[in-house]
Order: C-alpha cells, then structure tokens, then sequence
C-alpha cells in the first residue's frame, strides 16, 4: 500500500498507522502520532509493505521505492 502527502490520513483512521513507521505532509504528523504511529520526516518511508511520502516533491524516490517493495514479493500479514 502507498500513500503521499494528505493520504496518510486515511491510514490513520483505519488503523494502519500503529507501531509502524510513516511519513506524510507535515500537517498530517500529530494525527499519524496520535493514532500510534512512528512519523518520519524523510522522502518516502517504508514499513512491511507500506509506503509512505511526505510531497509530490519527493514522488520520484515515492515511485521508485514502491517498486521495489512489489520486487520484494509478499510480507507478513498485518491487521490494522
């Protein structure tokens, strides 16, 4: 799963941020740590399969982590 920018959020209110490493906008980082999660300011975090990034500034370093995260195959099942 990915997500840059703004659409952390909604991987705050599913749950999927806690105990797991994450960036986004600025704005979204006191959600993201509220929910449980670990922010990062950093271009593009990766935790188990999920991406995340904090710009469209960052999208080419986004994009290629993303492929290697499907490169990599399957990770260990998560529930949120």
């Amino acid at each position: 799963m990915a997500a840059i920018c703004h659409a952390p959020w909604l991987l705050v209110e599913t749950g999927i941020v806690r105990d797991r490493k994450v960036t986004s906008y600025p704005s979204v980082k006191t959600d993201v740590i509220n929910a449980g999660g670990k922010w990062e300011d950093s271009a593009v975090v990766t935790d188990q399969g999920l991406v995340t990034s904090r710009n469209p500034g960052d999208l080419d370093a986004f994009c290629a982590k993303i492929a290697e995260e499907i490169a990599e195959g399957k990770h260990e099942k998560r529930v949120a």
